[in-house]
């Protein structure tokens, strides 16, 4: 038997190391599960960084809005489309300051159609790398008119049929 006294500082900071790993562990296992969240912030201080799948208080400063939701969804673990407002209150507590539902979506819905990295479907954003096959609505170009919208702007009550013969003073009903 020893007649050393007992190191209770190391004990504890032993004890403290393996229940850090276990947490990880479990928040591991959650996000594989689903059941857990990317939203809350980390419960130790930590300075900008990713913890987890959860976002330190700064993790967001200095990056805009589509940046930090593709940042959000690369690191959603497992691979799971969100909603606007979810984006949204993730981005706040990652250091984003608070905007508009309205001007989120179309910021977003501009990095779609100028980059393309993000997708929306269903109202739920997620990344176009996930869905390689997903086709996307063929973009309007200004001053080509189809012809849907050249029958749409004809108006009602003129035949342009037949063109009234040269000398013809038919008026037009």
């Amino acid at each position: 038997m020893s007649t050393e006294p007992i190191n209770y500082e190391a004990v504890i900071a032993d004890l403290e190391a393996k229940k850090a790993q276990l947490d990880a562990t479990i928040t591991m296992l959650r996000a594989l599960g689903g059941l857990g969240t990317i939203s809350a912030p980390p419960p130790s201080g930590g300075g900008g960084g990713i913890t987890g799948g959860r976002f330190a208080a700064d993790a967001f400063m200095g990056k805009s809005i589509p940046e930090a939701a593709v940042t959000i969804l690369q690191n959603t673990s497992p691979r799971r489309r969100m909603a606007t407002q979810d984006l949204m209150d993730t981005m706040e507590k990652g250091g984003l300051p608070s905007s508009k539902y309205n001007t989120v979506y179309s910021i977003l819905r501009r990095r779609e159609s100028q980059v393309g990295d993000l997708i929306n479907m269903q109202g739920e954003w997620g990344l176009a790398a996930w869905y390689p096959n997903h086709t996307k609505k063929a973009p309007v170009k200004k001053g080509v008119a189809s012809e849907s919208a050249e029958e749409a702007t004809i108006p009602t009550g003129v035949d342009f049929e037949e063109d009234p013969a040269p000398g013809d003073e038919q008026a037009i009903a």
